[in-house]
């Protein structure tokens, strides 16, 4: 409906405004009482659960989403396709770290390289990472408190982890990439990267393992570099 021109018009308007304000400051006044006043901050060693599933908490973190640049593909005779991943260009934010767990077991590659279970994980989103003002905190509740003898250096450990990981899973993805492509003919090598489909996919792989690239506990760590890849198209 239309506001009137006239004052009780307008009143009427403004009344109805203060109202659906008022609902809403009760309604989050409810919400925080029902999950006990405060949003849920899990710290590292913790196992958390909604009702989907269990996650392990690495707990705070600060994470260096780097900047992508793939190369421009819309020449012809281009030797190489260029992946510019710019660490110093990047967004540097502190979150929470969740990890999704199976049978409350922590899974390998927290500890050691272990591509397939990792591959797995970034497949099927299992690293949540969450701003600690997120409304998703406060579905969880508290599982269990793991005894860990040294969390701190557990917590570096982990954090490392996750980062080789995350290198090696992108280089694997890459030299997998190139065998596709060293098997094609010259001129469809050539032309890989004109078809929409293939540089959308290697955009959007890079997009979701980005974010796990340079895991760090605080900001003055974060890698300020460049990390560049070739992929060989074979052009003259």
């Amino acid at each position: 409906m239309t506001p009137s021109n006239n004052s009780f018009g307008t009143c009427v308007h403004e009344s109805l405004y203060v109202k659906i304000d008022l609902i809403g400051i009760i309604f989050k006044i409810n919400h925080k009482m029902r999950n006990g006043g405060t949003t849920m901050q899990p710290h590292f060693g913790q196992l958390i659960s909604d009702k989907q599933s269990t996650y392990f908490s690495i707990g705070r973190v600060t994470t260096n989403n780097p900047q992508l640049i793939l190369d421009n593909v819309n020449y012809i005779g281009k030797k190489n396709f260029v992946i510019h991943i710019k660490f110093g260009g990047g967004i540097t934010r502190e979150a929470i770290l969740l990890v999704r767990v199976a049978n409350h077991q922590l899974p390998d590659y927290l500890t050691k390289t272990d591509l397939t279970t990792f591959g797995d994980a970034v497949t099927h989103g299992d690293f949540l990472l969450l701003n600690s003002d997120a409304d998703q905190l406060a579905t969880f509740k508290l599982t269990e408190e793991l005894e860990i003898e040294d969390p701190e250096d557990e917590k570096i450990a982990n954090l490392a982890s996750i980062r080789e990981n995350t290198i090696q899973y992108v280089e694997q993805y890459l030299k997998g990439l190139q065998t596709k492509i060293d098997k094609l003919s010259q001129r469809k090598a050539n032309h890989y990267f004109s078809s929409k489909a293939h540089y959308e996919d290697v955009k959007d792989f890079l997009l979701a393992v980005a974010p796990l690239m340079d895991l760090r506990q605080k900001p003055n760590q974060v890698r300020q570099d460049e990390w560049r890849l070739k992929l060989r198209l074979g052009g003259q």
